[in-house]
C-alpha cells in the first residue's frame, strides 16, 4: 500500500515540477513552456491510468 502511495507522490510532483519548469525557462527556451505543459500533462495522465488500475485491483481482491 505504501509502495503505491509513494509512486502517485512522485507522479504528481514530477507533472507539476515539469510545468514549473516549463514556465519559468520561457525566458531561455523558446518552447519550454510548450514542453513542460506537454510532459505534464503526460505524467499526469500516467499517475490517473496507475492509480485507477490500482483501485481496481484493491477492489477486486
Amino acid at each position: 500500500m505504501q509502495k503505491q502511495q509513494g509512486i502517485t507522490i512522485l507522479l504528481l510532483m514530477l507533472g507539476i515540477a515539469s510545468i514549473s519548469l516549463g514556465m519559468a525557462l520561457k525566458s531561455v527556451f523558446e518552447y519550454s513552456p510548450t514542453v513542460g505543459w506537454l510532459l505534464g500533462t503526460v505524467i499526469l495522465t500516467v499517475n490517473s491510468i496507475y492509480t485507477g488500475k490500482n483501485i481496481k485491483k484493491r477492489s477486486n481482491i
